[in-house]
């Protein structure tokens, strides 16, 4: 197994983009690393990660297939006209569909590709296989992605500068585990689902530095959410 490289960036994608460079490898493992005094001292927010190539398991590849396989059953047995291009990005699959039905689940937001989406990831959850699933049609999904990134980065900013928490419009869980990621990434900010039913809000708030038991509790909350989140 590779040993563990520390990699800094400007942002978290330009570090995991160099660990992907260094390792010739889109499949990667990373941990984030606490800031350097200095980068705390002058307020320069350098991220810092150490990686290794990731190793895929047997159970992970049969897992891929038997989703796939899932995917491709829903499509025929539904009668529809497509056909799916697979990718992996990370630890994501990602399927996109082709083919003349794809107004069909592009239609209303793209609620039919969540709902396919939905079932692939429970399939996942039932198979205790902590895979991150995406369905996409004419980069609906792409786009949505984008704008959470963009203002999930603004706001974590503004619950930096503020000191208050901010609390997101309802989001599907898929998003939802979006969210909880790119504040986890942030390093100093912390997540929590709130509400019932599928829809649920997302509260951002900044972690408190008051001791290691405090933050290993917001920690374990992140945690609790994210796995809450990809069952539902």
């Amino acid at each position: 197994m590779e040993e563990f490289k520390e990699f800094v960036g400007i942002t978290l994608e330009e570090a995991k983009e160099k660990a992907r460079d260094y390792f010739n490898s889109n499949q990667i493992e990373y941990e984030m690393m606490p800031p350097k005094l200095m980068t705390m001292i002058t307020g320069k927010r350098d991220i810092r990660i150490k990686a290794r190539k990731k190793e895929i398991s047997e159970e992970y590849m049969a897992f891929k297939q038997k989703s796939k396989e899932l995917l491709d059953n829903i499509i025929k047995e539904g009668g529809f006209s497509l056909s799916v291009n697979e990718t992996m990005e990370g630890e994501t699959i990602r399927y996109v569909l082709n083919g003349a039905d794809v107004p069909l689940f592009t239609d209303d937001k793209g609620r039919l590709l969540d709902s396919v989406q939905h079932i692939l990831v429970k399939a996942a959850v039932k198979s205790e296989q902590g895979v991150n699933i995406i369905v996409d049609a004419d980069d609906i999904k792409k786009e949505r992605e984008e704008y959470i990134k963009s203002y999930v980065t603004k706001i974590c900013s503004n619950v930096r500068r503020s000191n208050k928490p901010y609390i997101l419009k309802p989001m599907n869980p898929s998003d939802r585990r979006m969210v909880h990621i790119l504040v986890k990434e942030q390093g100093d900010l912390t997540s929590e689902s709130i509400g019932e039913g599928l829809y649920k809000k997302v509260q951002i708030s900044k972690a408190p530095l008051s001791g290691s038991g405090e933050k290993q509790k917001h920690k374990e909350t992140d945690k609790k959410d994210e796995k809450k989140d990809e069952k539902e």
